[in-house]
């Protein structure tokens, strides 16, 4: 029997802040295997502790809503499962949560222990149980974690009673990452080719027909917006194409995309979309500096090679708004 009241791991977690997961983070990522080591950094990004902390300390968390203009599907506790949808390391989820809830139950002082090692010790665990190189549990041991840390043991533990759908990709990792980046790239002489050269921009991997065509040079937001599929049962924001928009100017956040794939087959980030992804809050520390960071707005992202992207469920403006 798992407890489902708050114990001492949980007490440890809940005093740690984003900057303290950031810097877990950076002893973290190095040793995670390439295929989840993007898909970490993007989980981190589209579940920010501010957010849930700030519909939790509410008395009335409708005024976060509109304080922050929520939109889509923001509650981490009703979607625990499809978060991770999009690792590799998805098809080892099951055992995660059992194993962070067994591990969270017998540990008596965990403040002993720094927290980054915690998670290697639970990744080992579940890497010796299925027989598979620790790198490849460790990012998303990381995630179960801070799910724990934001949904609480009872949530998690009632995810991890479920029977949920496993990934059928038999492929390997190394598999898996030489199609992501097969990147059909134009190469240093692209200006070359014709300007309706198309590429390919793969918003599930897990689906055949999650794929959507991209003319070079073409944003990924309007790329979008040529895709006549219905996709609003899935999510009402995606009124036109796979990635939700409004203004294809940068002005309303929605297009907010991860890029785990091809991320250099896409146009450097400008000043200006780094101050309007600032602005949301969907930045993080390690991509200040980057020129292809992994979160990136669609409508500001032009395509030149193949990429592989996830849409988040959520959009709204954390930071503009303080």
């Amino acid at each position: 029997m798992i407890a489902t009241e708050r114990n001492a791991f949980q007490s440890f977690l809940e005093k740690h802040t984003e900057a303290d997961w950031s810097r877990v983070l950076q002893k973290l990522v190095p040793s995670i295997h390439a295929v989840d080591q993007v898909a970490t950094r993007i989980w981190f990004s589209f579940w920010p502790l501010k957010l849930t902390r700030s519909l939790h300390q509410a008395e009335d968390p409708r005024l976060v809503v509109r304080q922050f203009l929520l939109d889509g599907e923001y509650r981490l506790e009703v979607q625990v499962d499809s978060s991770v949808e999009y690792f590799y390391g998805a098809r080892f989820w099951p055992e995660v949560k059992r194993t962070v809830l067994a591990f969270a139950e017998k540990a008596d002082r965990p403040e002993g222990t720094p927290l980054e090692r915690q998670i290697r010790q639970i990744a080992g665990g579940v890497a010796a149980r299925r027989n598979v190189p620790e790198s490849v549990v460790l990012g998303i041991s990381a995630v179960g974690v801070m799910c724990l840390q934001q949904v609480g043991l009872m949530v998690l533990a009632e995810a991890a009673e479920k029977r949920a759908s496993q990934p059928v990709d038999s492929r390997t990792p190394e598999q898996v990452l030489k199609a992501r980046n097969s990147a059909g790239r134009p190469g240093m002489f692209g200006f070359l080719h014709k300007i309706d050269r198309k590429f390919c921009a793969t918003f599930d991997e897990s689906r055949p027909d999650g794929t959507m065509r991209v003319i070079q040079g073409q944003d990924l937001s309007m790329a979008s917006s040529f895709d006549t599929r219905d996709f609003k049962d899935q999510d009402p924001r995606r009124i036109a194409g796979p990635i939700p928009a409004q203004c294809r100017s940068g002005a309303c956040g929605y297009c907010w995309v991860g890029v785990f794939g091809g991320k250099e087959n896409i146009s450097p980030m400008t000043p200006f979309e780094r101050r309007r992804l600032k602005y949301f809050g969907y930045t993080s520390a390690e991509s200040d500096q980057e020129t292809h960071p992994h979160i990136r707005l669609s409508c500001q992202s032009r395509c030149f090679g193949n990429v592989s992207i996830v849409v988040p469920s959520w959009n709204g403006v954390l930071d503009g708004r303080d």
